[in-house]
Protein backbone atom coordinates (compact mmCIF):
# COMPACT_ATOMS: atom_id res chain seq x y z
CA UNK A 1 0.00 0.00 0.00
CA UNK A 2 1.11 3.53 -1.03
CA UNK A 3 -0.01 6.47 0.78
CA UNK A 4 0.59 9.92 -1.34
CA UNK A 5 -0.24 13.54 -0.29
CA UNK A 6 -3.19 14.96 -1.92
CA UNK A 7 -0.30 17.67 -3.33
CA UNK A 8 1.74 14.89 -4.29
CA UNK A 9 -0.98 13.12 -6.08
CA UNK A 10 -2.17 16.51 -7.90
CA UNK A 11 1.21 16.65 -9.33
CA UNK A 12 1.57 13.38 -10.67
CA UNK A 13 -1.65 12.01 -11.59
CA UNK A 14 -0.94 10.04 -14.03
CA UNK A 15 1.58 8.20 -12.31
CA UNK A 16 -0.56 7.19 -9.32
CA UNK A 17 -3.31 6.49 -11.24
CA UNK A 18 -1.57 3.89 -12.95
CA UNK A 19 -0.14 2.51 -10.50
CA UNK A 20 -3.25 1.60 -8.99
CA UNK A 21 -3.98 -0.64 -11.72
CA UNK A 22 -1.32 -2.39 -9.76
CA UNK A 23 -1.31 -2.11 -6.20
CA UNK A 24 -3.28 -0.21 -3.79
CA UNK A 25 -3.12 3.98 -3.43
CA UNK A 26 -4.48 5.64 -0.40
CA UNK A 27 -4.59 9.81 -0.79
CA UNK A 28 -4.13 11.54 2.60
CA UNK A 29 -6.22 14.72 2.46
CA UNK A 30 -6.08 16.93 5.84
CA UNK A 31 -7.06 14.15 8.39
CA UNK A 32 -8.94 11.79 5.78
CA UNK A 33 -7.48 9.33 3.52
CA UNK A 34 -9.15 8.14 -0.02
CA UNK A 35 -8.46 5.43 -1.89
CA UNK A 36 -8.23 4.86 -5.46
CA UNK A 37 -10.06 2.14 -6.52
CA UNK A 38 -9.95 1.09 -10.26
CA UNK A 39 -12.63 -0.57 -11.41
CA UNK A 40 -12.03 -1.39 -15.53
CA UNK A 41 -14.59 -0.62 -18.03
CA UNK A 42 -17.86 -0.54 -16.25
CA UNK A 43 -18.80 0.50 -12.49
CA UNK A 44 -21.04 -1.78 -10.73
CA UNK A 45 -24.34 -0.12 -8.91
CA UNK A 46 -24.33 -1.05 -5.81
CA UNK A 47 -27.45 -2.91 -4.32
CA UNK A 48 -27.14 -1.98 -0.38
CA UNK A 49 -29.15 0.88 0.10
CA UNK A 50 -26.33 2.25 2.79
CA UNK A 51 -23.77 1.82 0.00
CA UNK A 52 -21.73 -1.16 2.06
CA UNK A 53 -18.56 -1.60 0.57
CA UNK A 54 -18.84 -5.63 1.06
CA UNK A 55 -21.23 -5.22 -2.43
CA UNK A 56 -18.54 -3.75 -4.20
CA UNK A 57 -16.54 -6.77 -4.89
CA UNK A 58 -17.52 -8.74 -7.44
CA UNK A 59 -16.69 -11.85 -5.69
CA UNK A 60 -19.01 -11.30 -2.73
CA UNK A 61 -22.01 -11.14 -5.44
CA UNK A 62 -20.95 -13.99 -7.22
CA UNK A 63 -21.17 -15.91 -4.09
CA UNK A 64 -24.45 -14.45 -2.63
CA UNK A 65 -25.62 -15.68 -5.79
CA UNK A 66 -25.06 -18.86 -5.81
CA UNK A 67 -25.92 -19.29 -2.47
CA UNK A 68 -29.34 -17.69 -3.16
CA UNK A 69 -30.30 -19.84 -6.48
CA UNK A 70 -29.06 -23.51 -3.65
CA UNK A 71 -31.71 -21.74 -1.36
CA UNK A 72 -34.45 -21.52 -3.73
CA UNK A 73 -33.57 -25.17 -5.11
CA UNK A 74 -33.85 -26.47 -1.91
CA UNK A 75 -30.20 -27.43 -0.93
CA UNK A 76 -29.84 -27.07 2.49
CA UNK A 77 -26.49 -29.11 2.57
CA UNK A 78 -24.64 -25.85 3.22
CA UNK A 79 -25.15 -24.33 6.80
CA UNK A 80 -27.89 -24.46 9.20
CA UNK A 81 -31.56 -22.84 8.36
CA UNK A 82 -33.65 -20.85 10.94
CA UNK A 83 -36.97 -19.35 10.32
CA UNK A 84 -38.63 -19.05 13.72
CA UNK A 85 -37.25 -17.61 17.02
CA UNK A 86 -37.83 -20.99 18.58
CA UNK A 87 -35.28 -22.40 15.30
CA UNK A 88 -32.83 -19.94 17.03
CA UNK A 89 -33.20 -20.47 20.23
CA UNK A 90 -32.84 -24.23 20.06
CA UNK A 91 -29.43 -23.66 17.94
CA UNK A 92 -28.09 -21.68 20.34
CA UNK A 93 -28.46 -24.09 22.65
CA UNK A 94 -27.41 -26.81 21.25
CA UNK A 95 -24.24 -25.59 21.10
Amino acid sequence: MLVVSSREFRDSQKKYLDLAAKERVVIKRKNEFVELVPRGNNIPENPSPSNDPWFDDPRNIEELERRLKKSESGDKSEGVVLTSKEDIKAFFESL
